[in-house]
């Protein structure tokens, strides 16, 4: 079972030996009013950290992303090259065989 809404999922047996399940959102709803409250000062510093280590990943990933761009760029240029020199040999046409031929 799956939970789509926040929450934690409850349940008890009743005396006829049925579960009883329900989803609890009291618990999610407390936790998110306490995330709301809060002094300013420490929201504002907390979220220029969190910018901060936002923009580290994205440079990081900016760099890997030109790097790999670099490589794809270098393995077609090299492809090109093998193909224009005639490095490549037209394939051996495939030819159905019966099993006991082959």
């Amino acid at each position: 079972m799956r939970i789509r809404r926040g929450g934690t999922l409850k349940g008890d047996k009743d005396d006829t030996g049925r579960w009883q399940v329900w989803i609890d959102t009291a618990e999610l709803e407390t936790e998110r009013s306490g995330e709301r409250i809060g002094e300013p000062a420490n929201d504002t510093e907390a979220l220029r950290r969190q910018v901060a280590v936002l923009q580290a990943r994205l440079e990081l990933i900016e760099d890997e992303r030109d790097f790999l761009r670099r490589q794809v760029q270098a393995l077609t240029i090299a492809q090109t090259q093998k193909a224009i020199e005639g490095g490549e040999k037209e394939p051996r046409r495939w030819r159905w065989r019966w099993p006991w031929q082959r």
